[in-house]
């Protein structure tokens, strides 16, 4: 009975130690992540942007060309909003189509944009707090997972979560604010520079 208890106590100790192992191995990662992406100069992306509001969704593919201080972000689809682009500095954002307005609802009274979401991303990847990190399989790609935490002007919160590659390449990023999902955005194209660094990456990831 004494050799089965330490037995049992001894496997318990393994795993456990096991499990703080990977969590060590998953901040270390994402500490070494959040370091390239805060030397971040410059990026380019092409996403298929989910919205999700009330009982509605509307999809989009968007253009990005994102560097810390100023980013430009295009409509490509649908066709009827090809053309749209819009520059977005700090949190102020200015659409540039004839004055049509590219409106993604309301939440705390603020209306946000989905020309918002991928600068938004990008920035919370350098400078978010990472809140949660795990494994989880995105198709049937295994990624490193990453929840980061945001606060806004207003005191707000934002938690966005993106999933990574094994080479730190940014497959999908899903933003929640007031608790809901309100943007779904799958990278299809992705090129990035680092300060002083060269490239990152240079990377098709399915886009046309």
């Amino acid at each position: 009975m004494r050799k089965a208890l330490l037995f049992a106590l001894m496997m318990t100790l393994c795993l456990s130690l096991a499990g703080c192992g990977g969590e060590t191995a998953e901040k270390q990662e994402t500490e070494e992540l959040q370091m390239k992406f805060q030397n971040l100069s410059a990026a380019t992306v092409e996403a298929e942007l989910t919205c999700h509001y009330g009982d509605e969704v509307r999809t989009y593919t968007l253009r990005c060309s994102y560097t810390p201080e100023e980013s430009t972000v295009e409509v490509l689809a649908p066709e009827d909003l090809a053309g749209i682009s819009a520059t977005l500095t700090g949190e102020a954002l200015t659409l540039q189509y004839d004055g049509i307005l590219l409106d993604a609802g309301t939440y705390s009274g603020t209306e946000i944009s989905p020309m918002w979401a991928v600068p938004s991303m990008l920035r919370a990847m350098g400078q978010g707090y990472p809140l949660e990190t795990g494994r989880e399989a995105l198709g049937e790609t295994e990624c490193l997972r990453v929840t980061f935490e945001m606060t806004s002007s207003d005191g707000g919160k934002q938690y966005t979560a993106v999933w990574f590659d094994e080479n730190g390449i940014p497959l999908q990023g899903e933003i929640t604010l007031e608790e809901t999902v309100v943007y779904t955005a799958v990278l299809t194209q992705f090129t990035a520079e680092e300060t002083d660094h060269g490239t990152i990456t240079e990377e098709d990831l399915g886009g046309d």
